[in-house]
């Protein structure tokens, strides 16, 4: 069960929209909730009473982007609560703008404990700087939080070592929405950044998690690819289960790293994205001391 903790969410910040941003569609999900399907991800909108509250904000460069959808479906265009689904820069990237104009941001505990300090993803040989105060959530929880903006209900649910160790589950009550962060990727493999305490048992856990939270109704927003329901979840969790039982079986028979990538486990999966990477970091998990 969640243990709710109660804010009180009246929503206030300008919006700047952009001539060229014509083409940003806010599409209704269901209920009061909104989808924006952004350069970097997807970006659910909900309205209230004085500005609306986002989950995730996308990269810096998708700010104005974002912005222009707002104001589609918030008359004022004001933003005053993001919710961050873990912390990575596609997913973050644009806090400072938003709270520099006054937005509140909400995320795990461990993504601002990450985004306070350099971090370095080995997947991509990248270093993250350290983010700057104002990117930083203000709001942060541990287990569980509920928050109430207009006419929704939202619960965010944090699953360890998932994506991340900082991965937030949001659910609309009212919309029978589910917004999963990166813990789903639909149509692609999925990126488990092992360096952020990332772990495949963790992730299919988390996908149990999502899948306990949702009903045959549900609209699952995933942070990358198309909206599904339940059933598109489900198949991924299969994926997910599918290629990391034959990797474990595999390494009970002494296989290197370099033989499972040879097997070529996920050629079955006609999915983008890095197969190769996910089966590594896969093998990393499994072999981890």
């Amino acid at each position: 069960m969640f243990k709710p903790i109660a804010l009180s969410l009246a929503l206030t910040l300008p919006v700047l929209a952009m001539p060229q941003l014509a083409a940003a569609q806010a599409e209704k999900l269901a209920g009061d909730a909104y989808v924006l399907i952004g350069k970097s991800g997807n970006v659910v909108i909900v309205p209230g009473r004085d500005g609306a509250l986002l989950i995730d904000d996308e990269r810096e460069t998708d700010v104005e982007e974002i912005k222009a959808a707002v104001k589609q479906v918030q008359p004022n265009g004001v933003v005053r609560y993001v919710i961050n689904t873990h912390w990575h820069l596609d997913h973050s990237g644009g806090n400072e703008a938003f709270a520099t104009a006054g937005a509140t941001i909400i995320a795990h505990r461990n993504v601002r404990a990450r985004k306070s300090t350099e971090q370095f993803m080995s997947a991509y040989n990248r270093r993250i700087p350290t983010a700057p105060a104002t990117a930083l959530p203000t709001v942060v929880y541990d287990t569980s939080l509920e928050l109430h903006v207009g006419i929704e209900t939202i619960q965010l649910r944090h699953t360890p070592r998932a994506h991340t160790d900082g991965d937030t589950l949001v659910r609309l009550e009212q919309a029978n929405v589910l917004h999963m962060g990166d813990v789903f990727f639909n149509g692609l493999f999925p990126f488990i950044d092992r360096d952020s305490g990332g772990d495949i048992k963790g992730l299919i856990q988390s996908v149990d998690v999502g899948l306990a939270m949702a009903d045959d109704k549900t609209k699952v927003v995933p942070a990358h690819g198309d909206i599904t329901d339940k059933a598109g979840l489900q198949a991924y969790r299969n994926m997910l289960n599918d290629v990391a039982t034959k990797v474990q079986a595999m390494i009970g028979k002494g296989k290197t790293i370099e033989q499972v990538r040879e097997a070529k486990l996920t050629a079955a999966y006609k999915l983008e994205g890095n197969g190769e990477r996910f089966v590594d970091a896969i093998y990393q998990g499994l072999t981890a001391k």
